[in-house]
C-alpha cells in the first residue's frame, strides 16, 4: 500500500525539481546567453527560450525513447497540449479583470479576454500545421507478429518533416513583419475594437509639440482626452525630455515592447476604465519578512484576487514553501493606487509610487511567472531608485541612469528609460494607474532638467550611497534563496520545506544563480556563469526527467494502465502546471492575450522539437525508422487534438477574437470528460 504512495511523492517531487530549474536557473541563464551574442528577440524567444522553458518535456521524451523505450513521452507531450490548450487557456479567462462596461458586459459577460488577430493567424495557424505533421508522422501501423501487437512505424522522412514545421515558424517568427507587408497587414493592426470600453486616451495630438508623442490627428478628441494630453503637455512644456510613442518603425528593434504594445487594449482595461493593475491596489495585507511590524492594511479588499491568490497558492506555491520573489506582487506589501506628492515646489518635487519593471532575467521569455518586478519607486529631481519593499529603502535598491530620453505607450502605460550608454541595458516600467502614469511623466520631465548639468559633464549613472550591505542585499534582483527557511508559511507549507530541504541543500550549492544584478541594475554574473548554470541545470534536469520518467512507468505498471495513458493524465498536468501558474499571473496582469498565444507556441515546439527532434535521431541512429511505439489509443488522442482547436477557431470566428467565461467552462468540462475518457477506455 505504501509503494504507490512513495511513487507519486517520488513524481510530485521530480516535477517540483524540473519546474524549479527551469524557471530559477535555466531560463535567466540561457537569457543572458543570449544578450552576450546578441540574438535577437524574436530569433531568441523561438529557439533557446523556447527550449528552455519546454526543457521538461524535451527531455521527458528523450529519457522515453532512449532508456526507457516506452510511450510516456509521447503520451506526456500529446496530453501537455491538451492540458494547455483547454485548461491554461480557461485559466487565462478566470485570471482576467472583471469588467463593468454596460456594453460589453451585456454582451460578453464580466470576463473575458480580447486576442490579437494576427497572433490568432500565426499561433493558432502553426500548431494546426504541427497537428497535421503529427497524425501524418504516426499514420502508418503495422502488425508485429512476434508480440501480437500493433505498433506505429515513424520513418526518417516523416520525423524530419514534423521538425521542419518548427523550422519553418522560426523563420516566419523572424521575417513576421516582411511576411505581413506582403499580404497587405500593417505592423500595429489597428482595429475598430469588437469590445466597447469606456474611452482612454488615444494616439491624437492637441498641439504641434505633441506629434512626436501622439503621432495623429485632431479627430475624434473628447473632453476627456483633451484634459488628459494638455495635463501631460503642462508638465513636460519645458521640452527637457525627449518623449514619443513608439512608432512602426521602433518596434521591430523592440521585440519585448511590441509583444506588449500588441496586446489589446481591453484586457488592461478595468471597472471605470482603469487598468488591469489598479486591482493589485485592492489587496489584503501582506507580510514583510524583514520588520517586526510586519503587517500592512490597505484601504479595501479586493475578495476577487484574494480567491486567486488562494487558487495559485494551493498546490504549486504549497511545494515552494511560501518562497518569496520581487517579480510577484503578492509577496510585500503594497499600495499601488496611491502616488505621494511629498512636496508641491517644482524644484524638490518627489514622488513615490509602486511600478512594474520588466526583469532582465526573463526578458527574452514568452510568458513568465516572473517577467515583471514590483518595485516601490522614489522619484526626485536629483535621483531614481527604487526598492521591492518599501519598508527596507536600503536593500536590492536600484538606481537609475541620467537619460534625457523615454518611449511611452500611453494606451497602456508603458514607459521605456533609454539608456544614454548605447548598448546598456534600458528599463521598461509599467504604470499601475493613468494617475500614476502622468506623476511619473511629470517626475521624469524635472529629473532630465534638474540632472541635465551632470549629463553635460559626461555624468551617466549616480553612484551608490546606501553604506555597508550584505552581498546579498546589494543584490538589486530580490529572490529567495531555495534553502531560505519561509517564515510565514503554512505548518504543511514548513513540513514539505523540511522535507524537500536536503534536495534543496544540493541544488542550492550546485546551481549557479545568474540573477545578479549591482545597483545600475546591470548583470554582474559572468557568461562564464552563466555557461556553468545552463550545463549543471540540464545536469539536474535530465536526473528529474528520470526520475519522472521511471516513477510514472512503475506507477503505471501498478495501477495496471498503459504508458501512454499514464503520459496524457498525471505526467502532462505535472509538468505543464508551472506554464498554467505563468499564464494566469500573466492574465492578471492585462497580458491575457500573450498567456493565450504562449499556449499555442508551446504546443508548437512540443510537437515538433520535443517529438520530431529525438525522432529524427533515433530514426539515424537506427536504419531510418522507429517501430517501438506500441498503438495505444494514442491517434485518438490527436484526434482529440484537433477537435480542441477546431471548436477553439469556431468559437474565435463567432465573437471576433474574444475568449468568453462560458468558454473556459466548456474547455474545463471538455478536459475533465477527456480525461475520464482516457482513463475509462482502459478498464472498460
Amino acid at each position: 500500500l505504501f509503494y504507490p504512495f512513495a511513487l507519486v511523492a517520488i513524481s510530485v517531487t521530480s516535477f517540483w525539481v524540473q519546474s524549479v530549474v527551469t524557471e530559477e536557473r535555466l531560463v535567466p541563464a540561457l537569457n543572458i546567453i543570449s544578450e552576450y551574442f546578441n540574438i535577437p528577440d524574436d530569433i531568441a524567444g523561438a529557439t533557446l527560450m523556447a527550449a528552455g522553458a519546454s526543457s521538461p518535456e524535451l527531455l521527458c521524451t528523450i529519457i522515453s525513447l532512449f532508456v526507457t523505450h516506452s510511450s510516456l513521452g509521447l503520451g506526456t507531450i500529446v496530453g501537455s497540449e491538451i492540458f494547455n490548450q483547454l485548461i491554461i487557456c480557461a485559466g487565462s479567462v478566470y485570471s482576467s479583470k472583471v469588467h463593468s462596461n454596460d456594453e460589453s458586459v451585456k454582451k460578453y459577460g464580466e470576463r473575458f479576454l480580447v486576442l490579437d488577430r494576427t497572433m490568432v493567424v500565426r499561433e493558432v495557424g502553426f500548431y494546426a500545421l504541427s497537428i497535421i505533421l503529427l497524425y501524418v508522422a504516426l499514420s502508418e501501423v503495422v502488425w508485429d507478429k512476434n508480440d501480437q501487437v500493433e505498433r506505429i512505424n515513424v520513418s526518417l522522412f516523416k520525423a524530419c518533416l514534423l521538425f521542419g514545421g518548427y523550422l519553418l515558424y522560426v523563420v516566419v517568427c523572424v521575417y513576421m513583419e516582411q511576411i505581413m507587408a506582403i499580404n497587405g497587414f500593417v505592423l500595429a493592426w489597428e482595429e475598430e475594437p469588437s469590445v466597447r470600453l469606456p474611452p482612454v486616451p488615444q494616439e491624437v495630438t492637441v498641439s504641434d509639440s505633441w506629434y512626436n508623442l501622439y503621432g495623429g490627428s485632431n479627430e475624434g478628441i473628447n473632453d476627456s482626452n483633451e484634459t488628459h494630453l494638455r495635463s501631460l503637455e503642462s508638465a513636460m512644456s519645458c521640452g527637457s525630455v525627449r518623449c514619443r510613442n513608439f512608432h512602426e518603425e521602433d518596434l521591430h528593434q523592440l521585440p519585448f515592447i511590441y509583444n506588449l504594445t500588441s496586446e489589446p487594449v481591453e484586457n488592461f482595461e478595468t471597472s471605470g476604465g482603469k487598468s488591469t493593475h489598479d486591482s493589485v491596489s485592492a489587496s489584503s495585507s501582506f507580510v514583510n519578512d524583514d520588520d517586526d511590524n510586519n503587517t500592512i492594511e490597505t484601504d479595501t479588499i479586493d475578495t476577487n484576487r484574494k480567491k486567486v491568490r488562494g487558487l495559485l497558492s494551493k498546490g504549486y506555491k504549497m511545494l515552494r514553501c511560501g518562497d518569496r520573489c520581487g517579480a510577484d506582487y503578492r509577496d510585500y506589501p503594497v499600495q499601488v493606487n496611491d502616488v505621494l506628492e511629498l512636496t508641491n515646489d517644482d524644484d524638490t518635487c518627489e514622488i513615490r509610487c509602486h511600478l512594474w519593471e520588466r526583469s532582465y532575467f526573463y526578458s527574452k521569455a514568452r510568458a513568465r511567472a516572473h517577467a515583471f518586478q514590483l518595485r516601490w519607486f522614489t522619484i526626485t529631481p536629483q535621483k531614481i531608485s527604487s526598492v521591492p519593499d518599501r519598508n527596507s529603502p536600503t536593500k536590492h535598491a536600484m538606481v537609475y541612469p541620467l537619460f534625457d530620453e523615454i518611449h511611452v505607450d500611453v494606451k497602456r502605460r508603458i514607459i521605456q528609460l533609454v539608456h544614454p550608454v548605447e548598448g546598456k541595458r534600458d528599463f521598461v516600467l509599467i504604470a499601475p494607474s493613468l494617475a500614476i502614469f502622468d506623476a511619473v511623466l511629470q517626475a521624469l520631465d524635472k529629473y532630465v532638467t534638474a540632472t541635465s548639468s551632470l549629463r553635460d559633464m559626461g555624468v551617466t549613472e549616480l553612484e551608490d550611497d546606501r553604506g555597508v550591505l550584505s552581498k546579498r542585499d546589494r543584490n538589486a534582483d530580490p529572490h529567495v534563496e531555495l534553502i531560505e527557511f519561509p517564515k510565514n508559511a503554512s505548518m504543511p507549507g514548513i513540513a514539505l520545506w523540511v522535507a524537500t530541504f536536503p534536495l534543496r541543500l544540493i541544488m542550492h550549492y550546485s546551481l549557479p544563480d545568474v540573477r545578479q544584478l549591482d545597483h545600475h541594475g546591470h548583470v554582474t554574473a559572468s557568461i562564464f556563469v552563466a555557461y556553468m548554470s545552463t550545463v549543471m541545470s540540464l545536469t539536474w534536469l535530465l536526473a528529474g526527467s528520470y526520475t519522472m520518467v521511471v516513477s510514472l512507468e512503475s506507477l503505471a505498471d501498478v495501477i495496471g494502465i498503459p504508458d501512454s495513458v499514464m503520459g496524457v493524465t498525471l505526467s502532462a498536468a505535472g509538468t505543464s502546471l508551472p506554464a498554467y501558474i505563468a499564464s494566469r499571473i500573466a492574465a492578471e496582469r492585462g497580458f491575457g492575450n500573450q498567456a493565450v498565444a504562449n499556449v499555442f507556441g508551446s504546443n508548437t515546439f512540443n510537437i515538433c522539437v520535443g517529438l520530431g527532434l529525438p525522432w529524427v535521431i533515433y530514426c539515424l541512429a537506427n536504419d531510418g525508422s522507429y517501430s517501438e511505439l506500441e498503438n495505444e489509443h494514442i491517434l485518438e488522442s490527436i484526434l482529440t487534438m484537433a477537435g480542441a482547436l477546431v471548436l477553439f477557431v469556431a468559437l474565435m470566428l463567432q465573437t471576433g477574437y474574444v475568449v468568453l467565461k462560458w468558454h473556459a467552462d466548456l474547455f474545463v468540462l471538455l478536459y475533465v470528460c477527456y480525461v475520464a475518457y482516457s482513463i475509462g477506455q482502459v478498464f472498460l
